[in-house]
């Protein structure tokens, strides 16, 4: 998937390209197949929007951003995929990913690599809220998943921590961590339109299969 928070409506079509019909592709080489247990299609706590955190996964979604919407758009689709077709789907809508081997672009491992080379970080004042999980606590859920397939089928499920950081705790606790001397512009940018201030998913679901081994903090750490 193209992976974006910006607000640019051009995307639009790449997005539902690389969403939408990726899956309508995937139905219908699949259809047909009885060994399919479980298909996951993967959505993304942006859906939810920026209102009522902690979010259930019964919410009504209010998505901000084209990314978010084609998100939500094909998680409709496959609930209806499974409702009127019997396509043994459900949806993930994984927190705010991070880990070993993620893209500088990101957000943590763009502080990480500013902080470790002592370079100035221009970022937003920081204050939004949002709910990480490790790499290797989303991976062992997903497995869970996978081996409890038969509740799993026709369900949305948050995969995250559960609990929310701001952004701004995150840069201090790196700087503090990694002795870096650099300096931190907050403020430098501004927040995103309509910019969610806590993301946090409800996950009760999950919790009834599995749960993260690492707290936000011990992942952090983890990650240098």
């Amino acid at each position: 998937s193209i992976v974006t928070a910006e607000r640019d409506l051009s995307l639009f079509d790449g997005l539902i390209s690389s969403n939408l019909k990726i899956l309508l592709n995937l139905f219908e080489r699949f259809k047909k197949d009885d060994g399919l247990r479980l298909f996951i299609q993967f959505g993304s706590s942006e859906e939810y929007g920026s209102e009522g955190s902690p979010f259930k996964e019964e919410n009504r979604e209010y998505p901000n951003s084209p990314y978010a919407l084609v998100k939500q758009l094909t998680t409709n689709t496959a609930m209806m995929l499974h409702r009127n077709y019997g396509f043994p789907a459900m949806v993930v809508r994984p927190g705010n990913l991070f880990g070993p081997g993620q893209s500088r672009s990101k957000f943590i491992p763009y502080v990480i690599d500013q902080l470790k080379k002592g370079e100035p970080l221009n970022v937003s004042p920081c204050e939004q809220k949002r709910d990480f999980i490790y790499v290797d606590d989303f991976a062992e859920a997903i497995h869970r998943l996978f081996d409890n397939s038969d509740k799993c089928v026709g369900e949305i499920v948050n995969v995250s921590s559960g609990n929310s950081i701001s952004l701004k705790e995150i840069i201090e606790f790196y700087k503090s961590e990694l002795h870096s001397t650099s300096e931190v512009h907050y403020g430098a940018l501004p927040y995103r339109e309509n910019e969610a201030m806590d993301l946090r998913c409800s996950i009760s679901k999950l919790y009834s299969i599995t749960r993260p081994q690492y707290s936000v903090k011990q992942a952090l750490k983890r990650n240098i």
